[in-house]
């Protein structure tokens, strides 16, 4: 499986998901955490997190796979991204202080991969921070629907185990498991079947016939059957925040 781009849904990232409310909520725990001076992300995408970084004063590099997320954000990022794949970063070894890899693990085909190469380029007594994308999601019904539907689609990749154990592989210690503040959004069951039918989630966008009908439609059909399909529901997610430190 290659490393996902978000190159087909760039104009409505932001939009779909969060945009900067979400970037400055993972930037807030990841500033409490990093060491002082410049942070590179890796799949810095729009720039919704590099920005608040950069209110917290780290400088930022940015690198991401698709060349319309960093189009999409370069009135914001300017020169600080750069189109570069995650696994072969433009760093030199041992180079900076920090890396940050927000809501990126889902989207490769090797974690522990990945992970090494953030290792590599983070200095010694420097630090890794992590956002996985899962969430914690307060029960909800139309939450229920929807997660159970996209386990199904693709399995998790970025648990926090899952990640710790690839960082451990790569020679980084756990130091801080935090999480961000909670985070609110309204949706309505008919909001939640139009995006879905729109295909804007990663794992609804290579879906096949057969699989469209033994998961996706029988989703579609409990969000329609759920009560007050209009009334939007209360949602609230936080993140947790890995922080990997690199030996001296």
């Amino acid at each position: 499986m290659p490393s996902v781009s978000f190159d087909r849904t760039a104009d409505r990232y932001d939009a779909t998901r969060g945009g900067l409310r979400r970037g400055k909520d993972a930037a807030d725990v990841i500033a409490r955490h990093a060491r002082p001076g410049a942070i590179v992300e890796v799949g810095v995408g729009t720039g919704g997190v590099a920005l608040a970084l950069l209110d917290h004063g780290h400088p930022v590099a940015g690198f991401d796979l698709s060349p319309r997320m960093l189009m999409a954000g370069r009135w914001q990022l300017g020169p600080r991204a750069a189109v570069a794949d995650g696994y072969e970063l433009p760093v030199r070894t041992s180079a900076v202080p920090n890396v940050a890899i927000v809501w990126v693990f889902q989207l490769v085909p090797d974690v522990p991969g990945l992970m090494a190469e953030a290792a590599r380029v983070v200095a010694p007594g420097g630090r890794v921070m992590v956002v996985p994308s899962g969430g914690r999601w307060e029960p909800d019904d139309v939450g229920e629907i929807i997660i159970t539907m996209a386990r199904r689609l693709r399995p998790m990749l970025d648990t926090p185990e899952q990640i710790i154990a690839a960082a451990e592989v790569a020679g980084l210690t756990l130091v801080a498991h935090d999480v961000t503040a909670p985070a609110t959004s309204l949706e309505s069951p008919e909001a939640s079947i139009r995006t879905i039918s729109k295909r804007v989630w990663p794992s609804l966008w290579d879906v096949d016939d057969n699989q469209w009908a033994a998961i996706v439609a029988p989703a579609i059909a409990a969000l329609e059957a759920l009560p007050d399909p209009t009334r939007p529901r209360r949602r609230v997610t936080r993140f947790d925040v890995l922080v990997f430190e690199s030996p001296e």
